[in-house]
């Protein structure tokens, strides 16, 4: 980018602030000058204003509300010309300004004031109490403002929202938006591109675990040093900004659960956690339809729904990993009819559940001495009783039952030392129902993996059908 006007700070107009918007715009101004390294900032703006009217026909409304481009009263070159005339005015300082700190810079400089016209989310100056001290808009430094419009280019349509996806991790992020921009390029190039690029996914959630599966390779060369991908963590940003219902959605994916999904998409685990996720897919329009694992699509006697269909749906694994909470409870219901790598429960729960992974070891040779019992009978009562359980105390009365009974066999090493039950099976704070269910998904997997089959009746409270079937 050449730099010949004084009275812009360069450096602001593509440093990283924090801000997810601003970042955003920076990182497409950079990239635009890099297309068009003899132009200055006022020939940038010429350019993606070019862009925006004449390939993209000015649909900037998820941004802009009543902007230059988006106005109604302004058609064809009009919107170019308003443009070009706002930014002058703008960089000249001829639009009336204060002197202060701009909120997203920290700089003492002078501040202009935006609006929904030319900033996104910013509340309007008819409306004065979105403002903490009632003025009649946010106000900004130009560097900030001319950012801003540079925004659209580097995000993505999702449904009827834009999604920004953010990460800690500032190549990441900047990563997220250089793919946008050049896929816009290569569009534009075409004469394909027609306004902001969209997502094939509809469902903000499935989009950003989407994007992840995409570029889950590319990822791992982005980061400069790879022990900080254990470390990335992201957000999403669906927003819009159009007309009378402006709002904006946060999905956070936290570091934790992103390095389990990074695990679960290893080719030892890809499989059993593709065919738990698939099964967890909703639509509320098709309430009878049933996931059929053999051939992975969704199922009436009506309809049929391939991963390409279903994959818009929302997928309650998805959210739950957004939204922090367990998914222990899935993996259950899975493991009563299907095999599930007992290796990504483990993953799960040391890395998101912050389990010991000792207690681990020890449910896995409590199911083992489960199935030792070989008959079928007892295997049944067993799994019976520990699926009734409704306390601590019922639990543990469980297990201790089994340590008798190991006694009795006359075995050398006992089932459970005072040490094992104490620290890792019922230390404090443990959630005695986390310790029942994996002791039953212990017990389901061995049963998969002896090709065992027992004719399970429902429990109290369960919802699964009357009598169930391992293996079927």
């Amino acid at each position: 980018m050449k730099k010949t006007i004084e009275n812009i700070a360069y450096k602001w107009l593509t440093k990283p602030t924090g801000d997810p918007f601003v970042d955003v715009g920076g990182v497409v101004m950079d990239y635009f000058a890099r297309l068009h390294p003899g132009k200055d900032v006022l020939g940038l703006i010429e350019s993606m204003t070019d862009i925006y009217v004449n390939n993209w026909s000015g649909k900037l409304n998820a941004f802009f509300l009543n902007s230059t481009i988006t106005q109604p009263a302004f058609k064809g070159q009009k919107k170019i010309d308003e443009t070009l005339k706002y930014f002058k005015e703008l960089i000249q300082d001829k639009r009336a300004f204060q002197e202060g700190y701009c909120r997203i810079t920290g700089r003492k400089t002078k501040l202009f004031y935006a609006g929904r016209d030319n900033h996104i989310l910013s509340g309007s100056g008819t409306f004065i109490n979105f403002h903490s001290a009632f003025e009649s808009g946010l106000t900004l430094s130009k560097e900030v403002l001319i950012r801003i419009f540079f925004v659209p280019f580097g995000l993505l349509q999702v449904s009827d929202k834009i999604a920004l996806i953010q990460s800690n991790d500032l190549e990441v992020s900047k990563y997220f938006v250089l793919k946008n921009c050049q896929e816009n390029i290569q569009g534009i190039a075409t004469g394909a591109s027609e306004g902001v690029l969209k997502s094939s996914l509809k469902n903000p959630a499935s989009a950003l675990f989407g994007f992840i599966d995409d570029c889950v390779s590319d990822l791992k060369t982005v980061v400069d040093d790879r022990s900080k991908l254990k470390d990335i963590a992201f957000n999403i940003y669906h927003f819009t900004n159009f007309g009378a219902s402006p709002e904006v959605q946060l999905y956070h994916l936290h570091s934790t659960a992103f390095r389990f999904y990074l695990t679960c998409l290893n080719p030892r685990y890809r499989d059993d956690w593709q065919g738990f996720v698939s099964a967890h897919y909703h639509n509320s329009k098709f309430k009878n339809i049933k996931f059929n694992r053999t051939s992975a699509v969704w199922e009436d006697k009506t309809k049929v729904a391939k991963y390409g269909e279903y994959k818009n749906w929302s997928n309650s694994i998805y959210n739950k990993l957004l939204l922090n909470q367990p998914i222990l409870a899935e993996i259950l219901n899975w493991s009563k009819k299907y095999p599930f790598n007992f290796k990504i429960v483990e993953i799960y729960q040391t890395h998101i559940r912050n389990m010991d992974k000792h207690t681990l070891n020890k449910i896995k040779e409590l199911a083992d001495f489960v199935i030792r019992q070989k008959e079928e009978d007892k295997i049944k009562r067993t799994i019976t009783r520990l699926r009734g359980c409704k306390s601590t105390h019922e639990v543990r009365q469980v297990l201790l039952k089994w340590v008798g009974q190991h006694y009795q066999n006359g075995e050398q090493t006992p089932l459970i030392t005072l040490e094992e039950y104490t620290q890792y099976l019922f230390p404090e704070g443990i959630n005695w129902r986390e310790i029942r269910d994996l002791l039953l998904i212990g017990i389901y997997q061995k049963l998969h993996e002896h090709q065992m089959q027992i004719a399970l009746e429902s429990s109290e409270g369960d919802k699964e059908e009357e009598t169930e079937t391992i293996n079927q």
